[in-house]
């Protein structure tokens, strides 16, 4: 799932709300409006969120 993060076309220093409209806008149409499929959404949404939190402490300790 990080080569997934890393192909969402966003910065380290973009917000939570770029990380889960980028990681939505990667779906197809039908995982995006299927209520079968939110339990899977939100696991996605919440896997690129500390993918994402992690690259960010990551440049906070080495002030990149």
């Amino acid at each position: 799932m990080y080569g997934t993060y890393l192909r969402l076309n966003i910065t380290v220093h973009d917000g939570w709300r770029a990380v889960v409209h980028s990681a939505s806008r990667n779906l197809t149409w039908r995982a995006r409006c299927d209520p079968e499929h939110r339990a899977a959404r939100k696991q996605l949404d919440r896997q690129m969120l500390d993918y994402h939190r992690q690259a960010q402490k990551v440049v906070a300790t080495w002030r990149l």
